[in-house]
Formats: C-alpha cells, structure tokens, sequence
C-alpha cells in the first residue's frame, strides 16, 4: 500500500511539473514576450558588419611605410600605426570603417590613399544543445533548417521532446526571441513548414520529455505505465 501511494505521488508531481514547464514554454511563444529590433547578425542581403577579433590590412598607395595589420580590441577600437588615437570602428562595415580610418590619417597625411581589408573574420555558426548526441558550435554554411542543424548535432537522443524545440534568436545583448518548433511531424515527413531556417548565431535547445527528466525517481515496476513522450 505504501509502495503504491508512493508511485501516486510522484506521478502527481511528475504531471504538475509538466504543466507547468508547458506553461512556461507558451509564455515564451506569446508574440509580446520579445520586441523585435535591430538584428546584431548580418541579414541576408545585408552588408558584413566588423566585429571584435577581426584582422583589417592596411595598404597605402603612397606611403608604403605605414602598411600594417590590425585587430579590432573587445571595445571595439583599432589602433593604427603611426596614429596616437584609437579609433572606433566594430558594428560598422567594411566600407564606412574605411572612410573612419582615412578620416584619422588626414590629420598626419595629404590625401591618404588606402585600401582596407578583412583579412580574417569569425565564421559564422550557431549552436545545438540539449538533448542532442553531439551538442556544439557548428560552422554555418548556408540554408540551413533546425532539423538539419539537429542531424549535425548526431540527431536527437532518447530523451529529447521532438515536439518542443527551441530556436533562440539573439537581436542585442538582452533581447533574444524565443520560437517554439515542433519536429514530431516533420520526422514523419509531414508539415514540413514546421522546419525554420537557422540564421548565423542561432541557437537550438532540444529539451528532455517530462517523463526522461524525473524517470530517476519513478520506481521501475511503474515504468511501464507511466511512460509518455
């Protein structure tokens, strides 16, 4: 007797949980739990916009001596040779950080005639997590789709919850929208419009089925009867 009112308690809990994971999942989803803005990752169609880490050479036509690479600094300057100030260049393109850095060599130069670079650039990625066999950051590619982007991952284990995948979209640095995408049907080949696309910087977060998070603390005779995915 007691033994059976132990398995009641905790399915009792187990569903309660569930609930209240499903709620908070829908909460999520609901069109005002995120304002849209400005993407920070390059859109299709949109030019490249410079980032900290990446490498710009420098050439000039006339004055060869001050030829040098540079690498834009976490704050977002570059130091250029021969100048004593730095000058802020990251979330500009390739195209306005030129006319930045000719603008700060008019002051020491005529005329200066340069040519600005991207001489090494962070790849674009996006990452699988969760309940995949081999979550990571993987290279981005191309189109890709979030059940594409799972297969890389080595595909979904036993305990992820194909219905309730995450597809976590960064727009700054405390915005992110969160998308709800369920790949149950699009594994059987069905609504295939249910399976995004995956955008540079992307993230997806397979979750675990109520029932694999508290399968610990279910006694084993009851498995069997209270197994649902």
């Amino acid at each position: 007797m007691l033994k059976l009112r132990m398995q009641r308690t905790i399915l009792i809990a187990v569903i309660e949980l569930a609930v209240l994971a499903l709620g908070i999942i829908a909460f999520a989803q609901q069109p005002n739990s995120v304002a849209p803005a400005a993407p920070a990752q390059t859109a299709p169609g949109q030019r490249y916009v410079l980032k900290a880490s990446d490498v710009l050479g420098l050439t000039f036509r006339y004055t060869p001596d001050y030829n040098h690479d540079t690498s834009i600094q976490p704050d977002g300057f570059v130091q250029l040779k021969g100048l004593s100030s730095a000058v802020h260049i990251q979330g500009l393109t390739l195209q306005d950080a030129h006319r930045e850095i000719v603008k700060a060599y008019s002051a020491i130069l005529k005329d200066p005639d340069i040519t600005v670079t991207l001489k090494d650039f962070e790849k674009p990625y996006f990452v699988v997590s969760g309940s995949v066999r081999n979550p990571g950051k993987f290279d981005y590619r191309g189109h890709t789709t979030v059940m594409q982007a799972v297969a890389m991952a080595g595909g979904f284990d036993d305990a992820a919850k194909h219905s309730q995948i995450l597809l976590m979209r960064k727009y700054s640095s405390d915005l992110v929208q969160v998308t709800m995408v369920d790949l149950r049907q699009v594994m059987k080949g069905k609504e295939l419009s249910q399976d995004l696309e995956v955008r540079p910087g992307d993230t997806i977060f397979a979750p675990k089925s109520a029932f694999a998070k508290f399968e610990p603390f279910i006694p084993s005779s009851s498995v069997g009867m209270y197994q649902h995915y």
